[in-house]
């Protein structure tokens, strides 16, 4: 009896994975949200996700098992079985076809965004790689409502429906995050042209005000998703690039993933001598990106990014040098070789616990530096700055489950201290210290949103933000015997936002929704010409009112997503000149911005059993009709005046070609028209076309090796037009205005990339 009792035990032990339970979690890669209804299969048998992601398998397990993993919208997985492994925990990358079942994290809802209501758009992966790599400005400009100008590689204004045109020299009045960490300063100025692309799996674009769950975001929020490992693998990988006017990029990476971890660590050097005189560049940069499962219901997520870039700046040039001599800079940032030099880092940690079922918490703090100085003509700039926070939400998934009703609620605090000294330049060689600030910039934001699955068809969503704001300002410079120190902080803001989203059937939705946004001034933007505080200015508000549809027609084939909106927009912050360097702020009148966006892709062919695996068409178009409703500046009546630096109409086109032998192709065009570049209309930049192209071919052998070499041309018609334009430049000494940052001509690249796969797919 003890013999054979013993045997039994002794044959369960060596045994066990045959009588095993799998589990598993299934999430999306960019945003590690989970998917319900992902297809599990094993054999002949299978399951499907449940509402929250996890799976169970209940079969006897053999030897070299393999299992499939699949949904709609996302990239098939097959794998093996480990011994003694019984959680999974399996990302999936979404595809380049039926992007309505994509899952999306903006505003929180995670939900496909076909059930998602508001205007919220997708970069994928390969649409971001469409160039040559150097900046996201051709990927942006696809998506109708954003409108990206470059100026130069480290000059840039991004816009969204109008909201921050009038900016001079850079993006305001929109926030960017990179894996839930914020890139926005306390100012409101963000530059996410320094994350570079070979980071970023997908970007997700809210449209229209995002204050309701984001703060301070009049024009929309960007959403940048670091590049995951691919699950249970590992790969080395180096990639060179070269162009026109001395381009050279290097990018270096490592990856790894399983169920325990997920690691990517991008080294990059990107360097250009420039189209233009004194406008050489160069860019180095490190960056760590790790997801840790320490369980089945714990993740923790690390971001750590260091950039050291060093930049001349051409600035802009007045309309004679721009027709005859496009390439020069200005001459008074030329004579003094103006550049901007810093170091900068951002590291980020966030933790995600579900406590159980319906109860879930996502937590996360960030701190971020950076050491500055700047060489111009009027005075040399030197500032430091460095910022923390945290976020935290909590989510309530009512009995149903996660993709029935929930309540979401938290906060954020953000603190930063912010340094700068200016100096008067001789020949850009530093002078006598000429000023000595310090400041400190604090916010907090209280959210809460509620979600209501109203029958199988419906949604909706009502959200609440307040926002507490507060600069701190101290004038440390003795030389003149002024004390200009002060604090100021604005009322808080109650930012509500509702909107449904209905599904007239398994392929079309529609939506609609309001919502309030705000953007407050910068503390330079609360000075008076004298430097003195002034408590009479107040932040931008304003509310957006849209309605839309996006789906999928033609057997899944063409998805389209339409918006027409308008927002109403008071206290515009107009920063008036009053000297070379000197601006200040003032609350001069309302703007209406209103439109229509129309985004459509048609997959030809599509399927990866296919000679062709993708044939696709898209189009994308924005009609705008934006203007000073009441603007009255220094005595001058712009009522009625379109909106400054914004076109009324931009379109873009193209194809993208992948074969199942490894050669792919895209050819895309833009038509931006013309722009106004004064308040008073008086003058307009010319309407412009690029017509882009790039080919390559990817050659994988011995399973594990794979050779990617590319080329391309851009601005293949040799367009001459301004890729920037400094909106109301001034003109001072009697010089013409400098309006112009010239376009590259015709360009060209090339590169390729070498990569190993340590296990090959096919041998997992």
């Amino acid at each position: 009896m003890v013999t054979r009792l013993l045997s039994i035990i002794f044959f369960l032990l060596i045994n066990q994975q045959i009588f095993a339970q799998i589990k598993g979690k299934v999430f999306d890669f960019s945003n590690s949200q989970s998917i319900e209804g992902v297809a599990i299969s094993y054999g002949e048998k299978g399951t499907i996700t449940d509402q929250n992601g996890y799976f169970e398998i209940n079969e006897t397990i053999a030897g070299d098992s393999k299992i499939s993993v699949s949904h709609l919208g996302y990239q098939k997985e097959i794998f093996s079985l480990i011994d003694d492994q019984y959680f999974y925990n399996i990302g999936l990358q979404a595809s380049e076809v039926q992007l309505g079942e994509v899952v999306v994290a903006a505003f929180q809802y995670n939900q496909k965004l076909l059930n998602v209501p508001g205007a919220i758009s997708l970069i994928s992966e390969k649409e971001i790689h469409t160039g040559n790599d150097m900046i996201i400005t051709p990927s942006l400009n696809r998506i109708p409502g954003v409108f990206m100008q470059s100026g130069a590689l480290n000059t840039n204004r991004i816009t969204i429906r109008g909201i921050g045109a009038r900016s001079l020299f850079s993006t305001a009045k929109i926030r960017a995050y990179l894996n839930d960490i914020p890139l926005t300063t306390g100012t409101g100025e963000t530059t996410i042209e320094d994350i570079d692309l070979s980071l970023l799996e997908r970007v997700e674009v809210i449209k229209g005000p995002s204050s309701s769950i984001y703060g301070a975001g009049l024009g929309g929020t960007i959403n940048l998703k670091g590049k995951r490992s691919s699950y249970k693998q590992t790969s080395i990988a180096s990639g060179i690039s070269v162009g026109s006017f001395g381009m050279f990029r290097n990018v270096n990476s490592f990856r790894t993933s399983n169920d325990q971890f997920n690691l990517n660590i991008i080294q990059n050097i990107t360097h250009s001598d420039g189209y233009r005189e004194n406008n050489e560049y160069d860019r180095n940069s490190l960056t760590a990106l790790a997801d840790f499962y320490t369980g089945e219901k714990t993740s923790i997520s690390f971001l750590g990014n260091l950039i050291n870039l060093k930049a001349f700046i051409p600035s802009s040039i007045d309309s004679a040098t721009f027709a005859t001599n496009p390439s020069a800079a200005a001459g008074n940032w030329a004579s003094v070789k103006g550049n901007e030099d810093y170091q900068k880092g951002l590291f980020g940690l966030s933790l995600t616990h579900d406590f159980n079922d319906n109860f879930q918490n996502a937590t996360s703090i960030f701190t971020n530096f950076r050491n500055a100085e700047e060489i111009r003509p009027f005075n040399n700039l030197r500032e430091t700055a460095n910022a923390h926070g945290a976020r935290t939400a909590f989510t309530y998934f009512f009995p149903g489950g996660r993709n029935s009703h929930k309540l979401i609620f938290g906060g954020e605090y953000f603190n930063e201290f912010y340094a700068w000294k200016t100096y008067e330049t001789d020949g850009g060689a530093y002078g006598p210290i000429l000023s000595d600030n310090e400041e400190s910039r604090k916010y907090y934001n209280l959210f809460v949103q509620l979600d209501l699955k109203l029958g199988s068809k419906t949604y909706l969503t009502g959200g609440l933000n307040m926002n507490n704001t507060k600069y701190e300002y101290s004038d440390l410079f003795f030389g003149d015997d002024i004390d200009l120190s002060g604090n100021y902080s604005f009322e808080n803001q109650i930012s509500p936002r509702l909107a449904v989203n209905h599904k007239l059937n398994e392929a079309i939705s529609i939506h609609a929704g309001v919502g309030h946004g705000f953007s407050p001034p910068s503390l330079e933007e609360t000075l008076t010409p004298e430097g003195q505080l002034n408590p009479d200015i107040q932040p931008e508000t304003g509310w957006n009112y849209e309605i839309g549809s996006r789906g999928e027609l033609f057997s899944n084939k063409f998805f389209y997503d339409i918006s027409l909106y308008t927002m109403q927009i008071e206290n515009l912050l107009v920063a008036q000149r009053v000297g070379d360097d000197v601006f200040v702020g003032v609350n001069a009148g309302k703007t209406v911005h209103s439109g229509l966006e129309f985004r459509g892709n048609y997959n030809i062919i599509c399927g990866q059993e296919k000679a062709v695996n993708l044939l696709r068409v898209y189009a994308n178009f924005l009609y705008s009709d934006y203007k000073f409703k009441e603007f009255i500046n220094e005595g001058n009546d712009y009522s009625g005046n379109e909106l400054t630096g914004t076109p009324k109409t931009n379109f873009t086109t193209g194809m993208d070609l992948e074969t199942q032998f490894g050669f792919y192709a895209n050819l895309s065009f833009q038509a931006t028209g013309k722009m106004p570049m004064r308040d008073d209309n008086s003058i307009y930049s010319d309407a412009f076309s690029l017509l882009d192209s790039k080919v390559g071919y990817l050659l994988k052998f011995a399973n594990s090796f794979s050779i990617d070499i590319y080329g391309g041309i851009n601005n293949i018609l040799d367009e001459k037009y301004a890729s920037m334009i400094a909106v109301n430049a001034g003109s001072f000494g009697g010089r013409a205005p400098r309006y112009y940052y010239p376009g590259l001509p015709r360009n060209y690249f090339g590169g390729f990339t070498l990569k190993y796969n340590f296990n090959s797919p096919s041998n997992n």
